[in-house]
């Protein structure tokens, strides 16, 4: 990404960001102290995103009027929707392809119902015999090493889903406008860590991105607090998410009802993140030109 051109806080960039986008020119904005910094992504559109932002601010581009005529507006509003869609798929496919995955694997396998399904993607195999059970150990890894990332797919309630999808596509999107590399890392190194943590302490039955969100918040708070702000997730988010993380340590959702949780995959998820984000701040140090 390039720094294309800093603002006041006070400025008003909602043209300009329309005029870009719907010039297919990926971009985005950060908040640096009192400034809005425009960055874009690809740096071969700087003469073009230059041009269109001297056109915005010169006035010689003018907001859409409205048609006054409903169906012309409606049609009019969903082209521009797609246009921004497919732009902002274009921008952050890897966020996107894993969170229609998680959406495919809750329907084939009936929310975690159907085991014979599920049986595909859990860290254990299960044997669907005349009753059910889990297979132990690790020497299936050798044969099935998909298993050690599969489970981070497998969702058992709606609730489930949404909480981790919801996160997913907030700070996945963060990391990928960054990088791609960066967030296909993350995501491999963070489910392997979850998983491989949940099943060492026991052979049980898991599944879901919650310690693959957990890695990203530990990498997020690492970048932003030791380097130069990317990210700008608020403290207030990190905060209610370790205090999530020590509800679930306390027993207090098992108590309520809300089922078993997977702490160790939680822990094993944020360690491996802080870890990752700690390897990242030091090749900057003696790379600074990768910044």
């Amino acid at each position: 990404m390039i720094l294309l051109h800093t603002f006041p806080n006070s400025t008003d960039l909602t043209l300009i960001t329309k005029t870009l986008w719907h010039h297919k020119v990926p971009h985005r904005v950060r908040f640096l102290d009192a400034q809005q910094q425009l960055w874009l992504q690809d740096d071969t559109q700087y003469a073009q995103a230059q041009a269109l932002i001297q056109q915005v601010v010169q006035g010689a581009v003018e907001p859409q009027p409205s048609l006054g005529m409903g169906a012309l507006s409606t049609v009019f509003t969903a082209m521009r929707s797609k246009v921004f869609a497919r732009a902002f798929f274009k921008l952050t496919p890897v966020t996107y392809l894993v969170f229609c995955l998680m959406l495919l694997v809750v329907l084939i396998t009936q929310l975690g119902r159907d085991l014979q399904v599920v049986s595909w993607f859990s860290f254990f195999p299960i044997v669907v015999n005349v009753q059910a059970y889990l297979v132990p150990g690790f020497d299936h890894l050798w044969q099935q090493p998909f298993r050690l990332i599969s489970p981070m797919l497998l969702h058992f309630g709606w609730l489930h889903l949404v909480f981790n999808g919801l996160w997913w596509l907030d700070l996945g999107k963060r990391i990928e406008r960054e990088s791609k590399l960066v967030l296909l890392s993350l995501l491999v190194v963070t489910s392997l860590a979850a998983n491989v943590a949940q099943a060492w302490q026991e052979t049980s039955l898991f599944g879901g991105m919650s310690g693959v969100i957990y890695g990203l918040l530990g990498y997020i708070w690492v970048m932003d607090r030791y380097n130069v702000p990317r990210y700008h997730l608020p403290q207030s988010i990190l905060i209610f998410m370790l205090l999530w993380l020590l509800l679930g340590l306390s027993g207090l959702f098992l108590y309520l009802g809300f089922g078993n949780i997977a702490n160790m995959a939680h822990i094993g998820g944020l360690i491996a993140g802080v870890v990752w984000g700690f390897l990242h701040t030091y090749l900057l140090r003696i790379c600074p030109s990768k910044q």
